[in-house]
């Protein structure tokens, strides 16, 4: 699947929200694919290839009645050879 920009907000409790980075965290570790769950208005998942090295950013935003934490990552997209 090609997606250009894709991005979502989801209110989770805080046990599916541990649930989804733990899953993240072991796709990380095995190294292979990280699989991201579609927009909550659709259907399906979307497999990434991951590689190293990966780049973190952490920002963390206050306001007055809420806290924002935005974490991203990045790293190169690893070639695919096509027979």
């Amino acid at each position: 699947m090609d997606i250009d920009e894709y991005e979502f907000e989801e209110e989770l409790t805080q046990a599916k929200l541990a649930e989804l980075l733990e899953k993240m965290a072991d796709d990380i570790r095995r190294g292979d694919m990280l699989e991201l769950p579609m927009p909550s208005l659709r259907e399906g998942k979307i497999d990434l290839q991951i590689g190293e090295p990966i780049e973190t950013g952490l920002e963390v935003k206050i306001r007055k009645s809420t806290v924002r934490v935005n974490l991203a990552l990045r790293w190169n997209r690893v070639e695919t050879v096509e027979d």
